[in-house]
């Protein structure tokens, strides 16, 4: 019997993986690709792996990284309704949700591996595909069900899927942490998670019969804002040579390590902010931090309000010199083929979980409990949100109902605000720097007629992914419109061009004449961009934003505020 474990040497020592049970595949689990970031490595860039002796089992996958968890029940079962389930199974699936547990571990750098068996003897180099999840950048693994799929290295691709820290573990800035890094800043500890897998996959990658010098990354939400913020990060240069913006979310855009900006602190002060609340006094705070059980870490961190302080990548002037979205005005990003699109109702099953005005301003929301806002309340953050009171009249006018905070005005505006208006324009500036740009929308509904969640937040992935997964039936009429985004996908990172023999070509986006490939149900097709008065108006705010953000912060003249602070914008 031919042995179903498979084995390879990397440059930390020799690994050992497995066959699936068709033969045809190899999976590698669990394998690390830097050093556990604990202890003394808690908050600090992610250290080399220490080598090995003998041979280390990767069968099995690694544990996540601490979640922050806040809400995930509650946006769940947000999505069981909105499928229109009948009543049982919505109860099993709740019940199931429940009980579900995953390992979380601060030891949580490491990456799977899943290839076409004997990949390296096949004597020519395969596309390499790196899968960065979502999860707003508190939630998530590449381990989940949603992506344990073998439609991609079926196709002939090596397939990555990678953890990076996340949350407070990942993203928390502070004066003390600036002060021990060479570089003087904080912060992106979860994007240089990223960029050392890609490191690894760079120095590894061959062994597993795959090409270093034609790696694609791709990636949801968070990991779709994390493919644009790598594209802007200068130490990620070179790593990757295409990119795919899956629904790429608002989280972090605008956050600065020491400039206050919109509704948000700035980072570090944020951080001595959440220091203050755990361990009190702010000398020697960091000391404190890192004695503390990780448990008791995560702990605290849920206590914050559910849409309250968050920790995101963060714009220092080194990892990330500017804001991604100025980056891209400024021509400053990889010039690489670049994939990008968002769902036609990203924002259904949260949309009364948002403040009204956009993803920046948040809601003292808890666990479970969503109070009303004012709609006066709404329309002084729209204020404060777009640079004249003009704007915002408009705005209103192309989101009729969002004055009065109509809930279907809410989601259909804050999809855009939050996803929509961000595709627009990195596929706007980047087709304008003469770089291969293929624009998508996903329309494709969940099958009952009950259903009211439309082509959510997410729901792409189980048709690229072709997941086979209980929560979130696809279509029976869908199945050809699956097979066409696998192999859309599949070829983009292949070549560059997601065409394949048989489909309908996808013509490069050019903001001139703007089309996009539309899938749908039963089947897919290019139409033409339509014209979309809200995210003309987005667009005029991200110019503004991106203006008046990318500059030094000037002090406040003394004769014009009374306390002297830095001007917050």
């Amino acid at each position: 019997m031919a042995s179903k474990t498979v084995t390879a040497t990397i440059s930390s020592g020799k690994i050992k993986g497995k066959l699936d049970s068709s033969g045809r595949l190899a999976n590698f689990r669990g394998v690390p690709f830097a050093a556990p970031p604990v202890g003394a490595l808690r908050w600090k860039p992610p250290a080399p792996v220490e080598p090995w002796s003998g041979t280390r089992d990767c069968t099995k996958f690694g544990p996540y990284a601490y979640q922050r968890a806040a809400g995930f029940e509650l946006f769940f079962n947000r999505l069981v309704e909105g499928l229109g389930l009948g009543a049982a199974r919505k109860r099993s699936l709740q019940a199931a949700l429940k009980l579900a547990k995953v390992k979380q571990s601060e030891d949580c750098l490491q990456l799977n591996v899943r290839m076409p068996a004997h990949a390296d003897r096949l004597g020519r180099k395969l596309p390499v595909m790196v899968w960065i999840h979502g999860g707003d950048h508190t939630d998530g693994s590449g381990t989940e069900p949603l992506y344990d799929s073998n439609v991609l290295a079926e196709r002939g691709a090596v397939l990555v899927t990678i953890n990076y820290r996340l949350g407070m573990f990942g993203f928390l800035a502070h004066p003390e942490l600036a002060a021990e890094s060479a570089d003087g800043v904080s912060g992106n500890y979860g994007l240089l998670d990223q960029i050392a897998a890609l490191e690894w996959v760079r120095d590894n990658i061959a062994v597993f019969g795959g090409d270093p010098d034609n790696v694609t990354i791709f990636g949801e939400s968070a990991g779709g804002e994390a493919a644009l913020n790598l594209m802007t990060a200068p130490r990620a240069r070179g790593l990757f040579h295409r990119a795919i913006a899956q629904s790429p979310s608002d989280s972090g855009r605008w956050l600065h390590l020491r400039r206050p900006a919109l509704d948000f602190s700035a980072a570090e002060d944020a951080g001595v902010e959440f220091a203050n609340e755990v361990v009190g006094s702010p000398a020697g705070q960091l000391a404190r931090l890192r004695e503390m059980s990780p448990e008791q870490l995560t702990t605290h961190y849920q206590q914050l309000p559910l849409l309250g302080r968050h920790f995101y990548p963060v714009v220092d002037g080194v990892i990330l010199p500017t804001t991604p979205m100025s980056a891209f005005s400024a021509q400053q990003q990889a010039s690489v083929p670049l994939m990008i699109g968002y769902n036609s109702d990203e924002a259904t099953l949260f949309a009364d979980l948002m403040h009204p005005a956009g993803g920046e301003f948040y809601r003292d929301v808890t666990q479970g409990s969503v109070e009303p806002m004012p709609i006066g309340e709404a329309r002084d953050a729209f204020v404060r949100s777009y640079p004249t009171a003009g704007l915002v009249d408009r705005l209103m006018s192309a989101y009729p109902g969002l004055a009065t905070i109509d809930s279907a005005a809410v989601a259909k505006h804050g999809g855009d605000h939050m996803f929509g208006v961000h595709v627009d324009h990195a596929a706007r500036q980047h087709a304008a720097g003469g770089h291969p740009v293929f624009r998508y929308y996903f329309t494709a509904t969940p099958p009952s007629k009950k259903q009211t969640a439309g082509a959510f937040h997410a729901a792409e992935i189980f048709y690229v992914f072709d997941t086979k997964f209980p929560m979130v039936p696809v279509a029976d009429d869908a199945h050809l419109t699956v097979r066409d985004m696998g192999d859309r996908w599949f070829a983009f990172a292949a070549a560059g061009i997601p065409d394949s023999p048989g489909r309908e070509p996808w013509p490069e986006y050019d903001p001139g004449s703007p089309q996009q490939m539309v899938f749908g149900r039963p089947m897919s097709g290019v139409e033409n961009v339509p014209p979309s008065p809200g995210i003309d108006l987005m667009r005029e705010r991200i110019e503004w934003l991106t203006e008046t953000l990318a500059g030094p912060l000037e002090p406040v003249a003394p004769d014009s505020a009374d306390d002297g602070e830095p001007v917050r914008v």
